[in-house]
């Protein structure tokens, strides 16, 4: 499962507009603290969806916990918050829990496959691999790279 290709900027009168809203918490945690300047992803899962959503500040409510999405229907329309209920649906005991918005569809976070994750995992991988650093980090090690080391 692979996350929505879906990218916008946040508009100047929506970031006022988040800036006004209250928290629950002594100091809003913000996304970034360049917020006007990033590129925001969605992070909903690449099904038919309605809207897109992505993550900008921690919510208005501790209990249940709530954070606020920038919302659009694509790059050029019109933008909107939600304060929306946090999922926390947790796959099993050790994993931790999901941060998208309750009711959001497609999966939970841990079990998209992230292509520009994935990138990055498999080019360090390279780089430990090619600089023979994989017994200084814990990594697996495939019998025929031990007797390279060797």
């Amino acid at each position: 499962m692979y996350r929505c290709e879906a990218r916008t900027r946040l508009d100047n009168d929506v970031q006022a507009t988040a800036e006004l809203m209250p928290t629950a918490f002594d100091s809003i945690e913000w996304v970034s603290d360049y917020v006007g300047e990033n590129l925001f992803h969605c992070e909903l899962e690449d099904v038919p969806h309605d809207h897109h959503a992505a993550f900008l500040r921690n919510g208005t409510s501790r209990e249940p916990c709530t954070d606020v999405y920038l919302c659009w229907r694509d790059e050029s329309g019109p933008q909107w918050l939600e304060d929306v209920e946090v999922c926390l649906k947790v796959e099993n005991p050790m994993a931790p829990g999901c941060t998208i918005f309750r009711g959001h569809p497609g999966k939970c976070d841990w079990e998209y496959i992230g292509p520009s994750m994935l990138a990055v995992l498999v080019q360090s991988d390279h780089f430990v691999r090619e600089l023979r650093l994989s017994h200084l980090l814990a990594f697996p090690v495939s019998p025929a790279e031990r007797q390279e080391d060797a």
